[in-house]
């Protein structure tokens, strides 16, 4: 995906521990409801992100007259793989966590939307995650939950819907993860050889991703 044009007076750019106070009321629009959201985090997710071995990045919007931070968004490894009942304790979960990113808590101000900034911001998620700074592999599918009125959103950037999650055949088994309830969870593959269908599992149809990890042939 190429990044649209960005507006005159429109940066983004990679976000520093300064910017954590004036970015957390910015993001919390993706989820003004939730008190326990992702903004939360926000101080050590730009900590990591300052970290070249960490496959985690924080970008903020600015608006270069004023300085004012205008939009922003967070690429985050997978934390739920940390708490799978089939990856508790495992190695395996760092590297099911490193393999699905998660695009989280993407906002722009009022006054700055449907000028492009919210489609650049997901494609610099996309850039950034589906590669390593030291050169490792990236990322190979980047999701993300989102309301339901964003789904024709995503889809437009070539992300997939399954409203139930999504199952990674893998060595260990099959690994399910869905949204939460009321809202949508769109997919995109970051490698070509990626493979994604909707198929019937015992969690509702989920979206089923072949090509995260090699799985041994029956």
């Amino acid at each position: 995906m190429s990044a649209p044009v960005l507006p005159d007076g429109i940066v983004i750019r990679d976000a520093t521990q300064a910017d954590a106070a004036p970015l957390e009321p910015v993001i919390r629009m993706a989820d003004p409801d939730n008190l326990d959201g992702s903004w939360r985090q926000l101080p050590s997710a730009i900590g990591q992100s300052l970290d070249p071995e960490k496959l985690t990045h924080v970008r903020v919007v600015e608006e270069t007259s004023s300085g004012a931070l205008v939009g922003g968004m967070m690429a985050l490894p997978a934390a739920w793989a940390f708490t799978h009942p089939m990856l508790m304790g495992s190695p395996n979960a760092h590297i099911i966590a490193g393999l699905v990113a998660s695009l989280d808590s993407l906002a722009v101000v009022d006054a700055w939307r449907r000028k492009g900034i919210a489609r650049a911001l997901v494609a610099e998620a996309e850039k950034s995650m589906s590669a390593h700074a030291a050169g490792k592999l990236g990322a190979a599918v980047l999701y993300a939950t989102h309301e339901p009125e964003l789904t024709d959103f995503y889809a437009g950037l070539g992300f997939t819907l399954s409203p139930d999650g999504i199952g990674i055949p893998t060595p260990a088994g099959f690994i399910c993860h869905g949204p939460i309830k009321g809202y949508r969870f769109s997919v995109k593959p970051l490698r070509t050889a990626v493979q994604m269908e909707p198929l019937p599992t015992p969690y509702g149809r989920q979206l089923v991703i072949r090509g995260v990890l090699p799985v041994p042939a029956r």
